[in-house]
């Protein structure tokens, strides 16, 4: 009886893990190409404008060569800076997050649309070049 009960434990132990990278597993048995270094910085190290959809509604980043960034989510907007490091986006906001860096590896999932998984492996955003 006891190893069953063990054995329910490590397997329920198993899938919770599981849980935590499946989409990121997911991600790359979809096709979806992880970027790297150099990939990463050539996306980011331009002026571009990317919006990303949060909770129904879209927020816009302005990234500028200089490793700057600007966000409006139309009801407020908050300025910071970026850094690629070892093939991860890194950013940091002043306000948003309490002004703590969030690091995250970029998968590219269509033309126009990238996907910001965190290092607990889940999805932390969907961003879309305009």
């Amino acid at each position: 009886m006891k190893k069953h009960v063990l054995l329910v434990f490590a397997l329920g132990l198993l899938v919770s893990c599981w849980g935590c990278s499946s989409h990121e597993f997911q991600l790359k048995r979809s096709g979806a190409k992880k970027l790297s270094q150099s990939e990463l910085e050539s996306l980011f190290y331009a002026e571009r404008t990317a919006e990303f959809p949060i909770l129904g509604k879209v927020a816009t980043v302005d990234y500028f060569p200089d490793g700057r960034q600007i966000i409006d989510w139309g009801s407020g907007n908050d300025t910071g800076t970026f850094r690629i490091n070892e093939d991860e986006f890194c950013s940091t906001w002043s306000r948003l997050r309490n002004g703590e860096e969030s690091c995250s590896t970029i998968y590219k999932i269509s033309e126009t649309e990238y996907e910001f998984i965190g290092s607990d492996g889940a999805s932390a955003a969907i961003m879309r070049l305009k």
